[in-house]
């Protein structure tokens, strides 16, 4: 059955609803946030409803349906667990030509009530025609997390200029046109970060050279967004980084971040790899900065994805002072780092009340060669994470064992942690290179090393990772 969707004005109509129970409580309350007048038909109510009634916000009537209580009504809502309740309003409704929707008994509906984001004037509303009310919420809250009270605040904006914008451009078309050209400018890139006169100055060049019939001006300033992809897992992106990859005019991505998270970009974004691949093409560093200032000041909105956090060897730093020295715009959005994320997704806690109060994280491919770490104090932290460390493995636990570690320390390796191809081992430092090399890990992979190993094969199948495993617990 396909449903026609409209919104309905209800300010001071009669709404019925019989049922008092909490989803009538609910269907009370959209219907009060409507500006209906709502009565509510039953012998027992919510103790919400009856702080409504007690107030004056509802009238009650305390008792069964019975014919004629739709009597004057524009709406009804049926929200009884009684079918045959159901079939009798809906009859009296049909009679009355009064609209119905009877919850969770669609063939008693004239309409279906669907699921409803509202923020400011904006309103959302999410049908599955009455087959999964469920889905359309869930559906309804992926929506929430993509419009927010700054696309509230830039609807105020564009609704207090209405009459202006009316006013100062007479032809119909011309107007349709400006108003494509002021939402889909950066004036709600401006909102967004609370320039509300940067964002009434940017709709004001639109609207006078419409009036001149100039063309644009140069193209405005842009903005970068350095936001951490996560671990691996497309999925473990934070709310504000998704929001903002959906709405990139470019994506700047490297060889860690999923591909189908940069797939989540507007299909009209731009995507630009820079990363680094086994056949050896890498960007330059400074190419990339270079890249992400031009972009910028050619007005575009670019998220620059960086697997996990942008500032854990994601080097980040180095793009912001890149950014800062060409005075171009930009903002940091932490991610998930795979130092805590790749140990956790195989049941390994990076510290525990019992085996560890502190941890460091080091950059495993930092350890080959030369290097400048102070090993001897590292030696001396209870848990060690070791990010892109399948290279220098061998390497590593020769430094750590010379500085002082047993080689009976417990060690694990977890590859392409967070995916579904990840694998994980676990040994001593004396055992673990020769596990990898046995299991064919590749990168990317995450060493660790303590004692809280052995809490990851205490967890066993219980991770979403389970580890394979020497014998790590003593009988």
């Amino acid at each position: 059955m396909s449903f026609y969707p409209v919104f309905l004005v209800l300010k001071g109509r009669r709404a019925v609803v019989v049922g008092g129970g909490a989803v009538a409580e609910q269907k009370v309350r959209g219907l009060l946030d409507a500006g209906a007048r709502v009565t509510v038909v039953s012998p027992a109510l919510t103790w919400k409803l009856e702080d409504l009634a007690a107030i004056n916000a509802i009238t009650l009537v305390g008792r069964p349906y019975t014919d004629g209580d739709l009597d004057g009504a524009f709406i009804a809502i049926a929200a009884t667990d009684d079918r045959s309740v159901n079939e009798a309003v809906w009859a009296e409704a049909e009679r009355r030509g009064v609209l119905l929707n009877a919850v969770d008994d669609v063939p008693h509906c004239s309409f279906i009530a669907p699921a409803i984001h509202r923020v400011g004037d904006i309103t959302v509303a999410v049908s599955s025609g009455g087959k999964s009310p469920v889905l359309a919420v869930r559906l309804r809250d992926r929506i929430r997390s993509l419009i927010g009270p700054d696309q509230a605040q830039f609807l105020e904006l564009l609704g207090e200029l209405r009459p202006e914008v009316t006013a100062r451009i007479a032809d119909a078309k011309q107007r349709t046109r400006l108003w494509y050209r002021i939402v889909d400018s950066d004036a709600g890139e401006y909102v967004r970060r609370g320039d509300l006169a940067g964002a009434r100055q940017r709709i004001e060049s639109l609207i006078a050279s419409t009036e001149s019939g100039e063309p644009l001006e140069a193209a405005p300033r842009g903005i970068v967004y350095l936001v951490g992809a996560g671990p691996g897992d497309p999925d473990l992106i934070t709310v504000r980084g998704l929001e903002l990859l959906r709405r990139a005019d470019v994506v700047v991505y490297d060889r860690l971040v999923h591909p189908g998270l940069v797939e989540r970009a507007p299909a009209w974004a731009e995507r630009v790899f820079v990363g680094k691949r086994a056949e050896g093409h890498s960007v330059e560093q400074e190419k990339t900065n270079a890249l992400l200032v031009s972009l910028a000041q050619a007005g575009k909105v670019v998220v620059r994805l960086k697997g996990g956090d942008p500032f854990v060897f994601g080097r980040g730093a180095e793009e912001a002072e890149a950014l800062e020295q060409a005075d171009v715009p930009f903002q940091i959005i932490p991610g998930i780092t795979s130092a805590i994320a790749a140990p956790g997704a195989a049941g390994i806690p990076v510290t525990h009340r019992r085996h560890a109060s502190a941890f460091a994280v080091a950059a495993g491919h930092e350890c080959e060669g030369d290097s400048d770490l102070d090993w001897e104090a590292l030696a001396r932290i209870p848990t060690l994470v070791f990010l892109m460390g399948l290279r220098g493995l061998p390497n590593i636990v020769a430094r750590l064992v010379e500085h002082g570690l047993s080689p009976d320390t417990p060690a694990a390796v977890i590859a392409s942690a967070t995916l579904p191809e990840a694998r994980a081992v676990a040994g001593t430092l004396a055992t673990i290179a020769e596990l990898a090399r046995e299991a064919n890990l590749e990168s990317p992979a995450t060493l660790v090393v303590g004692d809280v190993v052995r809490v990851g094969a205490l967890i066993g199948s219980g991770a979403s990772l389970p580890l394979r495993t020497e014998v790590l617990i003593e009988a």
